[in-house]
């Protein structure tokens, strides 16, 4: 009698989201969108470099998987006054609005984008001087 044929199994499959795949295509279509769990997603595991006027922040983003790494500063016209507005009064953080703008290739991006259009807002802490 011979032996059974132990079934076949699929291999893994890489979810086109892997941030492996940077650079390379994704079966995520680009959608401006943003959702309540995107920050806590987004700040597990950020690491945040410091500049002159802000930020580099390094993390995944919450909707695609893939790494992005998005520069975030302070003022955009140096020239303009300043003005410091806080997460909460008195609390010394700083809202700082992220957006995905990871290289892989999203069906139906605009020529003129990164990312996959995932946005969302996250709480800084102002550094002291």
């Amino acid at each position: 009698m011979p032996e059974p044929t132990p079934p076949t199994r699929n291999p893994p499959t890489t979810p086109p989201t892997n941030p492996a795949r940077a650079g390379r295509g994704s079966a995520l279509p680009y959608e401006e969108v943003t959702e309540p769990g995107y920050p806590a997603a987004y700040t597990a595991g950020l690491l945040i470099e410091p500049t002159g006027d802000g930020a580099v922040l390094t993390g995944t983003c919450p909707r695609c998987h893939c790494a992005t790494v998005y520069t975030w500063t302070r003022s955009v016209v140096r020239s303009a006054p300043r003005v410091v507005r806080s997460g909460a009064p008195g609390t010394g953080l700083v809202p700082v609005p992220v957006l995905c703008v990871c290289r892989t290739e999203h069906p139906g991006r605009p020529g003129d984008e990164e990312g996959c259009g995932a946005y969302w807002n996250i709480l800084l802490e102002r550094a002291r001087r």
